[in-house]
């Protein structure tokens, strides 16, 4: 029994273009560049809490970025998977055989 199916590769382009949009929003020069933290050395005082805080704030943000980075090349990953999926579906339909009468 033959079924059609209905792709709808205009959304699925569509749902591309939203993770490129989500991608850039990521990317580094999206971040400043290098990822700086608001607190500076002395700004928590010169205890070595407020010294050990400090570092890990920055320790923390640095992370952060690293990870957004690694996220935004995953989501534009999926983006180009997704237009090509959006292709190979058009070019099946397009090369389909007509169904048996």
């Amino acid at each position: 029994m033959a079924v059609d199916l209905t792709v709808e590769t205009a959304l699925i382009r569509q749902a591309a273009d939203v993770l490129d949009d989500a991608s850039t929003v990521l990317a580094p020069d999206q971040l400043g560049g290098a990822a700086r933290c608001p607190l500076v050395e002395g700004s928590l005082g010169d205890s070595a809490l407020g010294r050990e805080v400090v570092g890990a704030a920055n320790r923390r943000v640095l992370q952060a970025a690293e990870a957004a980075n690694r996220l935004a090349g995953l989501i534009g990953e999926t983006a180009r998977k997704l237009r090509s999926t959006a292709t190979t579906f058009e070019a099946a339909e397009s090369s389909s055989i007509g169904r048996p009468r």
